[in-house]
């Protein structure tokens, strides 16, 4: 090999590589900090522009129980979602800052490994041992903490206040004196963060239903505010994709309390009715519909699923792009509640317009009631590979033709599949 090759190859696999780092690192992100809950709220302010004004509010600090006091324990808990499907191996990282100044001592770092459509949940423990304007924030980075992948949004951090002596006897004068004093803080009354309703997550089961199965619902709604929440509704509707504005209701379920950082799940079953439209449907859930609870964040309060599919007629086997060995067993399977008769037809039509491209199993005016068919020796792979080549196709398909007593019929979805010669076992 020339030195000059060499080079043009060394060249060519660099912008290679360097390309698909690029692709890599500005794939849509699949992760999400869900929020950021304390176990002591006592917000003295409780936001990175809040002001001071009461006095009073500085002095009930001191007693009230859950405003978090020099030398506690305050309990920090974030979740991070992972919302796509292939595990991810993250790195967390939980800042501290007091009065703007970041403490490293204080820093949790640790790398967490989680599942496709999974949680995890992170508790860290900061032992409070200054006075001050407490900043709690999360930041996510690759596994061996290089990269940032995900960081707080601007306002999403938690904020508390532990006032000091000198703070307390500002106060006592302010408030003996009648004088507000004029200074770099000026106290608010104390307040709790409102409540905060977001859906965690919106689960259905199975993903392809048939018109009268049952679909299994599972919702966990999150109050990720500070302050409890009393009489929440909510309501839960499915609709066509293809008609979005056209919202069915499913259930409307009501929780009495909600404390900060609880979670609330429903599991609700559900049969779409026998006149829906087949097609692609999504469940959309939303908390307090009628927005009679003021929230810290007014605009998280629905979510939908993902996207369930209505049919007839369910295949199940080969599933898509399957591959049949020449002399393996060949079987097809499928599921239906609604039809009686069935027949199979398998071609090299990706759409089965062209009625010479496919061809009947069982042949001719022959249907079968099982819901599944092993074909005839000489019928595959025989026929199959047979129209393959004199088509000039490398690919089959296949779909189910449901027939009722009254003489109704349904057409399934269809599902590729190919056959693997012998002559290609030992290439």
């Amino acid at each position: 090999m020339s030195r000059v090759l060499l080079i043009k190859l060394i060249v060519t696999y660099t912008i290679v590589l360097l390309f698909k780092t690029f692709a890599i690192a500005n794939q849509p992100k699949k992760l999400k900090i869900i929020a950021i809950v304390l176990s002591k709220t006592c917000p003295l302010p409780d936001g990175p522009d809040m002001t001071f004004d009461s006095p009073d509010s500085i002095l009930k600090s001191v007693s009230n129980p859950n405003c978090p006091k020099h030398g506690d324990i305050q309990l920090v808990q974030t979740a991070i979602a992972n919302q796509g499907k292939i595990p991810k191996k993250i790195g967390v990282e939980i800042k501290v800052k007091i009065n703007d100044k970041e403490l490293k001592e204080k820093l949790l770092r640790k790398v967490y490994k989680i599942a496709p459509l999974n949680t995890v949940r992170i508790l860290h423990e900061i032992e409070l041992q200054q006075t001050g304007s407490y900043q709690i924030s999360v930041r996510v980075w690759d596994a061996n903490f290089k990269r940032i992948l995900l960081d707080t949004a601007k306002g999403d951090e938690r904020y508390f206040f532990i006032p000091s002596p000198q703070d307390l006897e500002v106060a006592k004068s302010q408030l003996s004196s009648g004088i507000r004093v004029k200074g770099k803080r000026i106290v608010t009354p104390l307040k709790f963060d409102p409540p905060d309703l977001r859906w965690e997550s919106v689960q259905v089961l199975p993903k392809h239903a048939l018109r009268g199965e049952k679909i299994i619902l599972r919702l966990n709604l999150m109050n990720v505010g500070g302050d409890i929440v009393k009489d929440v509704a909510s309501k839960i509707q499915y609709f066509n994709l293809k008609q979005p504005m056209r919202k069915s209701v499913i259930a409307l379920p009501r929780t009495r309390v909600m404390a900060p950082g609880e979670i609330k799940t429903f599991d609700l079953e559900y049969i779409l009715p026998d006149d829906q439209l087949l097609g692609k449907y999504q469940i959309i859930a939303t908390a307090d519909p009628n927005n009679q609870i003021k929230e810290l964040n007014e605009k998280n309060n629905i979510s939908k699923s993902n996207v369930i599919k209505l049919s007839d007629i369910k295949l199940l086997l080969p599933t898509d792009k399957f591959a049949f060995d020449e002399n393996g067993l060949f079987l097809f399977q499928w599921e239906s509640l609604t039809f009686s008769e069935f027949k199979i037809q398998v071609g090299v039509d990706e759409k089965f317009e062209d009625s010479g491209s496919f061809f009947d199993l069982p042949q001719g005016n022959r249907w079968i009631s099982d819901k599944e068919l092993v074909p005839l020796a000489g019928e595959l792979p025989g026929m199959a590979m047979g129209l393959m080549k004199s088509k000039e196709k490398n690919k089959l398909y296949w779909r189910v033709i449901g027939r009722k007593a009254s003489g109704i019929k349904a057409i399934s979805g269809i599902n590729r599949f190919s056959i693997t010669p012998l002559n290609n076992e030992h290439n």
